[in-house]
């Protein structure tokens, strides 16, 4: 009985290791509910909590944060008072070299900021960028967040600005329709 329970464990694991790695090679769309996010994920990258990466290493992610209680004033003057913000998060993970870029531009056809810093990842690393696209929806603000080693940002950016492009919201319970 033992060893016919661990063949079969043995044979499901070798199941959702197989179809996980199939699932990877394709480009498929994602529901994020938690989040109330749909998004693509392209072909051979991985997704998981709110999270895609690439197998380079590039990583796009997305925050979500509630705006009902937060401060009028902070949420009047949305997107700029997040930028400060922007920046300390940006010094956190990597070296930022310089000034931030910023571009109007459209999130799932909503008004977003698109800022963008240069970064290294070490003091001896090539440099890079890291982007953030901020996006106000009803009561919610989004962050989505992209990372790029330094070889893989030629490559790789256009990859992620497609998955942006692509970007969609789902209705949270209790909201009203756009």
């Amino acid at each position: 009985m033992k060893s016919s329970l661990a063949t079969l464990a043995a044979l499901a694991l070798g199941l959702v290791s197989c179809g996980g790695a199939f699932q990877n090679d394709i480009e498929r769309r994602v529901d994020d509910t938690e989040r109330g996010v749909r998004y693509v994920v392209p072909a051979g990258w991985k997704s998981f909590d709110g999270e895609i990466r690439s197998r380079g290493g590039t990583l796009l992610s997305v925050r979500v944060y509630d705006l009902v209680e937060a401060d009028k004033t902070f949420v009047a003057g949305l997107p700029d008072t997040l930028v400060p913000k922007l920046l300390e998060w940006a010094k956190y993970y990597y070296i930022v070299l310089g000034g931030p870029t910023r571009a109007k531009t459209t999130v799932a056809g909503l008004p977003a900021l698109e800022i963008s810093y240069p970064i290294r990842v070490r003091p001896k690393d090539d440099p890079s960028k890291v982007v953030y696209w901020v996006v106000t929806r009803k009561t919610r603000v989004f962050v989505i967040r992209a990372a790029f080693p330094p070889a893989m940002l030629p490559k790789e950016e256009p990859v992620v600005r497609k998955v942006v492009e692509g970007w969609g919201f789902l209705e949270q319970p209790g909201e009203a329709s756009d």
